[in-house]
């Protein structure tokens, strides 16, 4: 991010008693720590938006600004003289962050671990961007554009035990999908060849297939490339379910 968006972010965050945990301005995300109590809030400048997590309660933000709600965190859009509307809301988000209370269920890690959830956050929302970049914005298979009926699918596991940082956060590795086609995607019930032709168990109840109208004919709307045909390649072997 730029210094002067920095700079709106730091001046939000330090107002309302959170620090930067961030060693350089000059990356794309920052952290920020309170000095009044454990939560950390993440924020990521995509160029267009900024991103925003919380530790402790990103839910409890989104329900406080639902305009700005994600599937994953607040998303909030650059506009005109943006620096002067991010300083004002940006005050809100952090204060809203520093008093509500944690989201049900949420548990407080180790000291060592609170940066690393909150950057992993961060990059999960970096790689959905990213993804979507390369399939125009919209679902692989459907075109569909709607953002909360979209979600970002890994060909190769994340929980994957052989799974690298860089192929977790690789926007190749995996598809923007429809709810319903990730679900099927991420169980391995269907897949997608080298031309991007969709698969189909044949243990996929027939039942499922009808009501949600598989067939030969649906298929990806451009040919996999040759980097996102390796990962495509490693889910039709380890996770697609054949017959």
């Amino acid at each position: 991010m730029n210094a002067l968006v920095f700079s709106s972010i730091q001046s939000a965050a330090y107002g309302n008693l959170f620090e930067c945990s961030t060693a350089e301005a000059k990356i794309s995300d920052a952290l920020f720590s309170s000095m009044a109590h454990a939560n950390q809030v993440g924020v990521w400048d995509d160029g267009e938006a900024l991103f925003v997590v919380s530790l402790l309660n990103t839910e409890g933000l989104k329900l406080k600004f639902p305009k700005y709600a994600a599937s994953d965190g607040l998303v909030i859009r650059h506009r005109k003289n943006d620096l002067t509307d991010h300083m004002v809301l940006l005050g809100e988000v952090f204060r809203t962050a520093a008093t509500l209370p944690p989201d049900p269920g949420a548990v407080l890690p180790e000291r060592t671990e609170r940066q690393s959830i909150v950057r992993t956050r961060l990059g999960q929302h970096k790689y959905k961007v990213e993804q979507l970049d390369l399939w125009d914005g919209a679902c692989a298979v459907t075109g569909i554009t709607e953002q909360s009926l979209l979600r970002a699918s890994h060909a190769k596991p994340w929980s994957d035990p052989t799974i690298t940082d860089v192929e977790r956060l690789d926007p190749a590795n995996g598809l923007p999908l429809v709810v319903h086609f990730d679900a099927l995607f991420d169980a391995g019930w269907i897949s997608f060849d080298e031309d991007g032709v969709m698969l189909i168990s044949s243990r996929l109840a027939n039942e499922v297939v009808r009501l949600y109208g598989l067939d030969s004919g649906l298929r990806l709307r451009h040919k996999p490339t040759l980097e996102q045909e390796r990962y495509l390649k490693y889910h039709r072997a380890k996770v697609f379910l054949k017959g």
